[in-house]
């Protein structure tokens, strides 16, 4: 029976990984998904400077080999970990996407610049701005007042 049951999830899995290499080959027929390609994947267009910005970060976090190009294999790691990926995995994912300059901490501007990208996809109003709240953020995490996380 325990066999069965491990049979039913890889098929599971396996109809799973089908579908997303149908929607991604139907999305990118050439197997590489270029940075224009993933805006357009993700319906992101006409971003301001600092959205802009943060996609491409994505984009570069997503692209493990880093050959400019998200392959299928890239493409499901990165949706596996988004889906199924333990909290531990998505916290070094995300720390990886904030590190933009890759010193393995996070300063102030980096902080402030993903907030104000994160409200430029998302829009709406906000109760305070990105730089108050990238101040509120630091206040109560860098216990050592370095100016890193």
């Amino acid at each position: 029976m325990g066999n069965n049951s491990s049979s039913t999830v890889d098929d599971l899995q396996a109809v799973e990984i089908h579908h997303w290499y149908k929607k991604f080959m139907m999305e990118c027929p050439s197997g590489q998904l270029t940075e224009h390609e993933f805006k357009q994947f993700f319906g992101l267009r006409g971003l301001d400077p600092e959205a802009n910005e943060y996609i491409k970060q994505m984009f570069r976090t997503f692209d493990m080999n880093k050959d400019g190009y998200i392959d299928f294999m890239e493409y499901v790691a990165a949706l596996s970990l988004v889906l199924r990926g333990k909290m531990e995995q998505k916290l070094r994912w995300y720390f990886k996407l904030y590190d933009v300059d890759g010193n393995g901490c996070i300063d102030r501007h980096e902080l402030l610049n993903i907030i104000k990208a994160i409200r430029a996809i998302n829009g709406g109003d906000h109760e305070t701005s990105a730089e108050e709240f990238t101040n509120r953020v630091f206040n109560k995490i860098d216990v050592n007042g370095d100016g890193k996380i």
